[in-house]
């Protein structure tokens, strides 16, 4: 379906994307693309999503590192760029840089280069109670530009050995 990066900025007129792991579905609440936002002067802005989720005390005794594992369908002249609990810190902990150009915001989805990630998240990075990973897409100046994602996952340090959910 042409034209479906635009409904980005219809579903998030104002602001970007906000995806609560502990009440939101993804099948309704996650927009596949992360793609640029069109600006009323014709001109586009990147998009910063914010993925909040809960650590219980169980949690503050973990050492080592997370890895945030983060697969991407495709990428059209776009960057990735992750940071932990604070969205201004710079350098971010993870930037992928400017990656693809098989234009498939647009067209050719099946035609992607398929990227997968594994990034290192120090357990320090977290807090216990509420967190948030930011992804960030910087590069915005056409429609076009954006990343797609396969999944998103995080898996707690080799530390531990399993964790119930109550």
């Amino acid at each position: 379906q042409y034209g479906l990066w635009e409904r980005y900025s219809e579903l998030y007129p104002d602001e970007d994307m906000v995806y609560n792991v502990d009440v939101d579905d993804y099948s309704k609440n996650w927009f596949f693309m992360q793609v640029t936002r069109k600006q009323p002067d014709g001109g586009y802005n990147g998009t910063t999503w914010q993925i909040k989720f809960q650590l219980d005390d169980k949690m503050k005794n973990f050492t080592g590192k997370f890895k945030l594992r983060i697969a991407l369908a495709t990428s059209n002249v776009a960057e990735l760029q992750v940071r932990v609990n604070d969205f201004s810190v710079d350098p971010p902990l993870f930037t992928t840089g400017q990656i693809g150009r098989d234009n498939t915001i647009a067209r050719h989805g099946i035609h992607g280069l398929y990227w997968l990630y594994s990034v290192n998240v120090p357990a320090s990075s977290f807090r216990q109670g509420d967190n948030s990973i930011y992804l960030t897409q910087p590069l915005a100046t056409s429609p076009f530009q954006g990343l797609m994602y396969d999944y998103i996952r995080l898996e707690c340090p080799d530390s531990v050995n399993h964790l119930t959910r109550s």
